[in-house]
């Protein structure tokens, strides 16, 4: 491993090879647990907690924003960090509740799930196996996928007032373009990141969301373009 040289003592710029396997292996282990918390939320907002989710979606928001900075400010603290993550995760779940419900009690909705969680699973493994194997640096994406952040969030903005198909189809296409950058993204920084930049938690979060948002994004795009059918 190369040092930096600084005016101070030489310190180790990035964790050695054992030490990025077992941060590795945390990551995707906790990144598993989430995934697993998520599928339970989504199973309660489908069914009893339909009543709830369903009619105040803005309470909901403000918990899942509330229990976010909490994670931030308890990320480093063992355990407890752990559960806020995994109630995260669950809310998150719950939030798709009633998309999944009424996608599931439509024509072919089975269908259009089972697709979007295959692309999702697939571009997400395709795309960790690229940014491990390939060993680049992807820092020099993060502006071009802030700006794209920013454009997606103004686009869903304006889609709540104006949403034609086409315009949803194309806000949903960029956002999974963009998910799918982040996700490189991520990993690298993940790959790249010192013992002190980035901890676990904070490091799956970051890969959750973006795995998150393409699975919510490639689902809006199949269901338009099966509604066009």
């Amino acid at each position: 491993m190369q040092p930096l040289l600084s005016n101070g003592p030489i310190v180790e710029s990035r964790r050695s090879a054992a030490s990025l396997n077992r941060f590795m292996m945390k990551v995707y282990g906790l990144l598993s647990v989430m995934f697993l918390f998520s599928g339970i939320g989504a199973l309660w907002g489908m069914s009893t907690g339909l009543r709830v989710v369903g009619p105040h979606p803005i309470i909901l928001a403000i918990a899942m924003f509330g229990t976010l900075f909490l994670l931030m400010a308890v990320q480093k603290v063992p355990g407890i960090n752990v559960v806020v993550m995994s109630f995260f995760a669950a809310l998150m779940g719950a939030s798709l509740g009633p998309i999944l419900f009424a996608l599931l009690r439509s024509p072919g909705g089975a269908a259009i799930l089972s697709d979007a969680l295959f692309l999702t699973m697939a571009i997400f493994l395709g795309l960790t196996f690229y940014a491990i194997v390939s060993g680049r640096s992807f820092s020099f994406m993060g502006s071009f996928l802030f700006t794209g952040l920013i454009i997606v969030v103004i686009l869903s903005i304006i889609q709540i007032f104006f949403h034609p198909p086409l315009f949803q189809a194309v806000v949903s296409g960029i956002a999974a373009l963009l998910f799918s950058g982040l996700i490189l993204f991520d990993t690298g920084r993940i790959l790249e990141s010192n013992e002190d930049e980035l901890t676990p938690v904070m490091a799956v979060v970051s890969l959750y969301l973006d795995v998150f948002n393409l699975f919510v994004s490639l689902l809006r795009l199949l269901e338009i373009f099966k509604g066009e059918d």
